[in-house]
């Protein structure tokens, strides 16, 4: 999965990318949700940041994780999009200290190298998402990937310390996830 991913090209990332945004602006407006947590894309991961700039009149606060080491990730808000700073993994994150409560947040937009349709997920194996989210209380989570990282008719392998997504966003749409029992 890895490898296909890092072999899509320029175009197919940014087309794909915007469709998926404007999906998920759909959804979050169509909820009425106030605080959205997102993240900046690495490795050729669907780039949900473009949710920022769909954001017109700033109907909603979102808000992006920052590592401060490796096991710790907290979501700090997004005031200035050209105020950020690299966190602990070199991946861009605000400057400023305004961090939520997760309990606080909405929902969370989290990237991943697969996804199966009960809502399991593989990352990259640091467990910080899954860290967060235990304690966010009723807040939805919804796996963001392409169509080809979603896979169907199998169970992904996952351990009791990881979370499972209520919904899967690609660029197909938002599909709500099969429950298991």
């Amino acid at each position: 999965m890895t490898n296909k991913r890092n072999q899509l090209d320029e175009f197919f990332i940014k087309s794909t990318s915007l469709k998926i945004a404007e999906i998920a602006i759909g959804y979050i407006m169509g909820n009425s949700f106030k605080n959205i947590a997102i993240y900046m894309s690495i490795k050729n991961e669907v780039r949900i940041q473009y949710i920022i700039d769909l954001n017109k009149g700033k109907k909603f606060d979102i808000f992006l994780p920052v590592c401060k080491k490796e096991d710790y990730i907290c979501f700090n808000k997004l005031e200035d999009i050209n105020s950020m700073q690299k966190d602990y993994f070199g991946i861009f994150c605000p400057k400023n200290d305004y961090t939520i409560d997760e309990k606080e947040i909405d929902v969370f937009f989290i990237p991943g190298l697969a996804f199966d349709t009960f809502g399991n997920r593989v990352g990259y194996g640091k467990g910080c998402f899954d860290r967060i989210l235990k304690n966010a209380g009723k807040s939805f989570f919804v796996g963001v990937c392409y169509d080809f990282q979603l896979i169907s008719g199998d169970i992904l392998e996952t351990d009791g310390n990881d979370i499972e997504m209520d919904f899967i966003l690609t660029e197909k749409g938002m599909r709500r996830v099969t429950n298991l029992q």
